[in-house]
């Protein structure tokens, strides 16, 4: 019964499709493709100039190419295990560090809890974006120069990581104080039951549940703050920074910052300058950004609809179970 519910849930079914045959797409085309020479430049049959990169949206183009003239299907193909591989183990890596910090923030003392939830409520308000950028720039842009490659990619994991910790704590501590009211936790704590083992076989069965939609929520803001980086030319899937022109009298440098991984947000900053002229060089990956966050929705709306369906016929059959109690005890009494 279970797997013909998670088959008959559309919306669950059409996201979870959408973003594992992209991945798992990405992965195959990065392990078997032969990589080929970008083509600047379309000749027709006579071997004659007719077209020079960018290349519009056309059936060879289906969303249009570079400036090199890379067909931007490919690269967004290519970026994809990228984008959707890091957002995934970002956002795992954030609950594995919340899950621990909300259940040693639910062993402390009320007192402590209360501090910290009017501090980790003020973050709800706090732009993360902006905050993300702060830190991370220095080493992606400013400082570049002085950092390696691998520091340029791990630094700003991290950050993405720890940034939502103080709010995913609280909300999992919160969780877990809720689920510790219940009558069945109070009776185990009366029978003599460890902390620990009144976690594993009693609360963690009801909390595990939310955790893996809240999860998949993480997955979707991860990409979003990906985009909103992109645009101001922060790359998590590691950048390089070119210098175009050098002015030899002032001494000042054109620099430009490039994707190394062609992860989708770096498609976004790179070629924003280019927004006006070739508009399908942002709105390619725009548009992979759009879906693939569409899709993570799906998900999410046919967990929580499964969890509430599940919940409300578990109501419902202990309400029924109860009322013929309620008739078989009228009954005995009756005899």
């Amino acid at each position: 019964m279970r797997k013909l519910s998670l088959v008959r849930n559309i919306p669950l079914l059409i996201g979870g499709s959408f973003i594992l045959l992209l991945l798992l797409g990405s992965i195959l085309y990065g392990l078997f493709s032969d990589p080929q020479e970008p083509q600047k430049v379309l000749l027709d049959e006579n071997n004659r100039a007719i077209a020079l990169a960018p290349f519009p949206p056309s059936l060879k183009f289906p969303l249009g190419s570079d400036l090199d003239g890379n067909n931007f299907v490919l690269k967004i193909l290519e970026g994809a295990k990228f984008t959707i591989g890091l957002s995934i183990l970002i956002a795992f890596l954030r609950m594995i560090v919340s899950f621990v910090g909300g259940y040693v923030l639910y062993l402390l003392p009320s007192y402590f809890r209360r501090i910290l939830d009017g501090l980790a409520n003020a973050l709800h308000y706090a732009p993360v974006t902006i905050f993300t950028y702060v830190l991370i720039a220095p080493v992606i842009i400013s400082f570049s120069w002085s950092y390696d490659t691998v520091t340029k990619i791990v630094f700003p994991v991290l950050v993405l990581i720890f940034v939502s910790v103080p709010v995913l704590s609280i909300y999992i501590q919160n969780e877990l104080h809720l689920i510790a009211k219940r009558e069945f936790i109070e009776s185990a704590k009366v029978m003599g039951g460890s902390r620990l083992r009144i976690f594993r076989k009693h609360m963690a069965p009801f909390l595990y549940p939310k955790l893996f939609v809240v999860f998949i929520q993480q997955v979707g803001q991860v990409l979003i703050v990906f985009a909103h980086l992109g645009l101001l030319n922060v790359f998590i899937g590691g950048s390089d920074v070119r210098i175009l022109e050098y002015d030899y009298d002032t001494g000042e440098a054109t620099i430009a910052v490039f994707s190394m991984s062609n992860e989708w947000a770096g498609l976004i900053g790179q070629n924003f300058q280019y927004i006006s002229s070739f508009p399908w060089m942002v709105l390619a990956p725009v548009t992979a950004f759009a879906l693939t966050i569409l899709a993570v929705n799906c998900v999410v709306y046919g967990l929580t609809n499964r969890y509430t369906y599940r919940r409300r016929r578990k109501r419902t059959s202990e309400s029924i179970t109860h009322h013929v109690i309620r008739e078989d005890s009228f009954y005995m009494k009756s005899l």
